[in-house]
């Protein structure tokens, strides 16, 4: 009679397993597909925003200090949106990290439209290969109709030549991007 609790209790242990890590995969999944896919949007900064100006906000670094936004304005600067709690942020991060340095001619900046600050600036500092600014009003929410990250926009000389919305996962997306700055004069 013991045996069989044994084995009674054996199955309902690994029916349960398998349910568990089931349910973990399927969650993780769908949260990486919502996260990357790319969703219409009205004001969509790949299409509705080109050639047009970047909008003026109230930037301060990690340590909240106030940053003049022309830094933004001058040059060739691709403007990554993002965030420190984003998984797709994070892998963004990775893909671009190599990228950063590849053009002396072209900078990058990270922007995080919304939400606070992180409670440790050294963090966010780390988790992203380029200098990261607050948009101390979520200025950018509103004009750019910015509901998601991350989102790269290309400008020169403050005027958005070029958008780009979710992450560049796939190597279909990230060859794209690079042969886009690879022959970009």
């Amino acid at each position: 009679m013991p045996k069989r609790w044994f084995s009674i209790a054996g199955i309902i242990f690994f029916l349960l397993a398998v349910f568990c890590a089931g349910f973990a995969f399927f969650y993780t999944r769908m949260q990486r597909s919502q996260a990357v896919a790319p969703q219409p949007q009205p004001s969509n900064p790949s299409k509705s925003l080109i050639d047009k100006p970047f909008p003026h906000a109230q930037l301060v670094d990690i340590n909240g200090s106030a940053v003049d936004e022309q830094i933004l304005r001058t040059g060739r600067v691709v403007v990554v949106f993002v965030t420190t709690d984003c998984d797709a942020c994070s892998s963004e991060s990775k893909f671009l990290e190599p990228l950063v340095s590849r053009r002396s001619d072209v900078t990058f900046y990270g922007l995080v439209p919304f939400g606070p600050r992180p409670k440790s600036p050294a963090a966010a500092e780390k988790m992203f290969p380029f200098r990261i600014f607050f948009d101390q009003n979520s200025s950018f929410i509103a004009t750019m109709g910015i509901n998601r990250v991350p989102v790269k926009v290309f400008l020169e000389d403050g005027i958005i030549k070029k958008g780009w919305i979710g992450a560049a996962l796939t190597d279909k997306d990230q060859k794209s991007f690079i042969e886009w700055l690879d022959t970009l004069p």
